[in-house]
């Protein structure tokens, strides 16, 4: 505890219009009152020290926004950093959704404040604005910790924080999902025109939220055999090369002359990957509210979403016989991610046990034939 007579303390007497006298303690010449004669506590009490210690902090935070020290000032040091200017565009773009947010609501404060335990109750307040999405929330936990683990190995202002083992919300491994067949025939059914165009492009190129708006003709190049889109994945830059499918035909060949894009927004613009989810989501409560008054009708299950269409591309990929490499290269991916995404994906095609019965009947009925024989 500060001891009574604290070093530093501003003390002015002052005289009140009605002729009273009120007694004013300042944190320092110049700096904030924090007590006065007037209030319910005087020194030695210990509100009046839990005051004048309040009074400082604050101080100490205002005066930190042109220090070297301040969050703002390190913020601007973590983007001139390589960890932060190797990370890829569509990486930093994300990234910075929360930095300037992030900076916007802390900037000012000294960096030293995230070594006191109560910053991770502030830093829980200003993530709560994403709230509504698991996802998003979870996003900010990791930027703010990668921001403050790069800060305490650079920074010496900050020895230790607090914004470490942060639990999680949002499920990341979704690759147990898969939309059914049946499933997707439901969206077809109640889905115009260029709501088809989003679900074909989805389900049978596994194209992602981010990269269906962006195709366009020059996308489209012809094989020996056929034709295929060939471009760049938007969030990971790796080269992407998929066969153009009947549907995936009919959707090009029917693009109008004037249509820069492929696939495009209901009202003829961009399709942003926001919107194109939000088809999905329209659709699969379309579907399901039909559903609801004929029972023959297949209702899709509330967890699906349109990035899990991927899912089921892949599936059909590992049905037609191709071969590891074949679906890495189509969907993008490394062929370690690939061997262990169709792990889980050959387990959960229920047409795959069809299939193997039909094989499994005809191989037993050859053996009978052949026994007779």
């Amino acid at each position: 505890m500060v001891k009574p007579d604290i070093k530093g303390v501003h003390r002015v007497r002052k005289r009140l219009s009605d002729g009273s006298i009120r007694h004013y303690h300042y944190a320092f010449r110049g700096g904030p009152a924090f007590w006065n004669s007037a209030m319910s506590f005087a020194p030695p009490q210990p509100e009046y020290f839990f005051a004048y210690n309040d009074a400082i902090r604050g101080a100490s935070r205002r005066s930190a926004s042109t220090s070297r020290d301040s969050t703002a000032a390190v913020m601007n040091r973590y983007r001139k950093s390589p960890h932060y200017t190797q990370l890829k565009p569509r990486t930093r773009q994300d990234y910075d959704k929360y930095l300037v947010s992030f900076e916007e609501e802390f900037g000012n404060e000294p960096i030293k404040i995230f070594e006191e335990p109560e910053s991770l109750d502030e830093i829980g307040e200003w993530k709560n604005r994403w709230a509504h999405s698991p996802r998003q929330f979870d996003y900010a936990t990791s930027v703010v910790t990668r921001f403050l683990n790069w800060t305490k190995a650079n920074v010496a202002a900050l020895s230790i924080h607090h914004h470490f083992d942060v639990e999680r919300l949002y499920r990341s491994d979704r690759s147990d999902i898969i939309w059914l067949p049946d499933e997707q025939r439901a969206l077809l059914d109640v889905a115009c025109e260029r709501e088809k165009r989003v679900v074909v492009a989805a389900s049978e190129g596994g194209l992602t939220p981010q990269d269906i708006g962006i195709l366009t003709r020059e996308h489209v190049q012809n094989t020996r055999l056929g034709r295929r889109l060939y471009f760049r994945r938007t969030k990971t830059t790796k080269p992407v090369s998929i066969p153009v499918t009947p549907a995936l035909g009919r959707l090009i060949d029917e693009t109008p002359e004037d249509q820069e894009y492929l696939v495009v927004s209901l009202t003829g613009r961009r399709l942003t990957p926001e919107r194109a989810s939000q088809i999905v989501r329209d659709l699969k409560e379309r579907a399901n509210t039909m559903a609801e008054g004929n029972p023959a009708m297949i209702r899709v299950r509330d967890e699906l979403r349109l990035y899990d269409m991927r899912g089921t591309a892949a599936t059909e990929l590992l049905r037609a016989g191709c071969s590891l490499n074949e679906i890495a290269v189509t969907m993008g991916w490394g062929l370690r991610h690939a061997a262990n995404i169709i792990e889980k994906y050959a387990a959960l095609v229920p047409e795959v046990a069809d299939e193997v019965l039909a094989k499994l009947t005809a191989a037993r009925e050859k053996a009978e034939v052949e026994r007779k024989t």
